[in-house]
């Protein structure tokens, strides 16, 4: 039970709300974060309603997140200007000014003097306290408040900062971050700036928190981090190290890896899904992210095209029908027609259950930055527009395999007489029914469609 309990009458009309940009670490954070805050009275509510606290977890990976997270803030500072407002996240890291200079010129213009608490990838874990202690002793002396600066260089986080999830409103899988920091600086990343090196969570802290999830009736737990696969290599450990850890857990349902390097799939992680299989879903997202080699070598990954093309012919000898999706970033600096062309072609011959597609962003910091040839945005859109037709063809093609025979579907959402919800494998499938919200099923497919295919109960 949380220290701050204590204060939990004090806090039964207090509304917060957050809003969680980008990856599924920054959703994992901002729950940890909401946990603690209702654990101590606080009542969570809509982000689009009037709250007196707002939190917002910002991205930075492209630069359509750092708009993004620019006018969230913004629009909710409109909704209630009398809020605290806390801001943390990858864009708040790498250009904290912008987030300062947000809060200031709103002040400026309408002569307000606005309460906020600002931090990045660090000190996430002192947030609740001060949320706290605000609305226990400042919230009665505003004019007074002077914003919060927990900002600090994630690059001299030299360990994990433990935050701890005990559930997920609203949601039918438990995400349970394992890991932080990536260590591996392609040219056209941010990220190891925002969140630092690697630093990989307690195995005992990962299963406990699995046990947690397990217990209160998550039937899928998604396993995530920001270079998911490199855990546990600052402490000569491996993913498989926490793997036989978490498969002993009693009534542990489906696991799911999120996003993982194709550096970072071994065999050994292969064989040991293999023959836990029962427990593991038929899923690996492999970022691929540039089609050729002359891109790949500009972009700084680690691997070639062979490489990849190894790993997922290795992948598929142990799982047939396993559904491999991908990221590619095209319009990188220097991505050539030709250089283009090989990535159509490779990722019709993969064929991929599903690609995200996005344009390259340049980003201050990184080595592409100083790079010359830039691709200029109408061909970057054409080309973003190429590959999403390409997606949309073989993401339909995957599915129709698997027309007439019978997935297992964790129930997600039910409105109208119709469930929804998503397979081992990662299809979305609609069907008719009466079930309720995390309930696990049995669908055969009637109808293969994207982005969502039909079924009927069995």
């Amino acid at each position: 039970m949380n220290n701050n309990i204590k204060n939990n009458n004090n806090h039964n009309n207090i509304k917060f709300s957050y809003y969680s940009l980008g990856c599924k670490v920054n959703l994992y954070e901002s729950e940890a974060i909401s946990n603690e805050l209702e654990d101590n009275g606080f009542i969570i509510t809509d982000f689009n309603s009037i709250c007196d606290c707002y939190i917002i977890n910002t991205c930075s990976v492209t630069l359509t997140g750092d708009a993004k997270s620019r006018k969230i803030i913004r629009e909710a500072i409109k909704r209630n200007d009398d809020a605290l407002f806390v801001v943390m996240g990858c864009y708040a890291e790498l250009i904290v000014e912008d987030i300062i200079n947000i809060f200031n010129e709103y002040n400026r213009i309408n002569n307000k003097n606005i309460s906020c608490i600002i931090t990045g990838t660090t000190n996430r874990n002192k947030l609740g306290k001060a949320i706290i202690n605000y609305f226990d002793n400042n919230n009665s002396n505003r004019d007074e408040y002077k914003p919060m600066i927990l900002h600090e260089d994630a690059l001299l986080k030299e360990s994990y900062e433990e935050l701890k999830v005990k559930r997920f409103n609203e949601k039918t899988r438990g995400f349970v971050k394992i890991q932080d920091g990536c260590d591996n600086y392609c040219a056209y990343c941010t990220i190891p700036y925002a969140r630092g090196h690697n630093r990989s969570r307690d195995i005992n802290e990962c299963v406990d928190e699995i046990k947690r999830l397990t217990i209160s009736g998550m039937k899928e737990i998604v396993l995530t981090g920001i270079n998911t696969g490199a855990y546990g290599l600052e402490k000569g450990l491996t993913l498989v190290d926490l793997l036989k850890e978490v498969v002993k857990i009693e009534g542990l349902g489906r696991i799911r890896i999120s996003s993982i390097e194709q550096t970072e799939v071994s065999e050994e992680l292969i064989k040991f899904m293999y023959e836990h299989k029962n427990h593991f879903c038929l899923h690996f997202h492999m970022p691929l992210q540039g089609g050729s080699d002359n891109t790949l070598k500009r972009m700084k990954r680690k691997y070639d095209i062979k490489g990849y093309l190894d790993k997922v012919n290795l992948i598929r000898l142990y799982f047939p029908d396993i559904n491999i999706t991908s990221d590619i970033l095209t319009g990188f600096s220097g991505e050539s027609n030709e250089d283009f062309e090989e990535s159509l072609k490779l990722i019709d011959s993969i064929n991929f259950g599903e690609i995200h597609v996005f344009p390259y962003s340049r980003r201050p910091r990184t080595v592409a930055w100083e790079f010359k040839n830039q691709v200029n945005d109408i061909v970057k859109k054409y080309r973003v527009k190429m590959l999403l037709d390409l997606n949309n063809k073989k993401a339909l093609e995957y599915r129709q395999r698997f027309e007439g025979k019978v997935l297992e579907v964790i129930v997600e959402r039910c409105k109208n007489g119709y469930c929804y919800g998503h397979s081992s494998n990662y299809i979305e499938i609609k069907f008719k029914g009466d079930k309720k919200s995390n309930d696990l099923v049995m669908v055969r497919m009637t109808k293969a469609l994207y982005p969502e295919s039909i079924g009927e109960l069995i």
